[in-house]
């Protein structure tokens, strides 16, 4: 790789983590919100002694906010394994063939761990 291209590169993983910072940050309001719904009872689960129809529109308030906190949650750890691998340096690099990925595609997917053809490829 030329100088410019790695100093661009290097100027391309920084905005990126900038990005993935961010992203993070929103991710982690985001879900402290969500535990501050549960708090105040939101999507309460019935009691035991109560039949589970009586509750239902609860239940499933209840499916929905545990679906996006899960949602949330995996995103938010997604964020962390991009940072982890910015630090080690691995950041940007296939896990399956270990070739660079695509600047383009880490800016639009900034959590890609493959590239493209192993993607497409579903190689593991």
């Amino acid at each position: 790789m030329t100088e410019i291209a790695t100093t661009t590169r290097q100027s391309d993983l920084a905005e990126i983590r900038r990005q993935v910072e961010s992203e993070k940050a929103r991710l982690d309001h985001e879900l402290g919100q969500l535990s501050g719904m549960a708090a105040n009872g939101a999507g309460r689960e019935a009691p035991f002694h109560e039949h589970p129809t009586e509750h239902a529109g609860e239940m499933e308030e209840h499916e929905r906010l545990q679906a996006i906190r899960e949602n949330l949650q995996q995103m938010y750890e997604q964020c962390e394994d991009a940072l982890g691998r910015l630090e080690r340096g691995e950041y940007g690099l296939c896990r399956s063939c270990s070739k660079e990925i695509a600047i383009e595609r880490l800016r639009a997917l900034p959590y890609a761990t493959r590239c493209v053809p192993c993607k497409e490829a579903k190689r593991d």
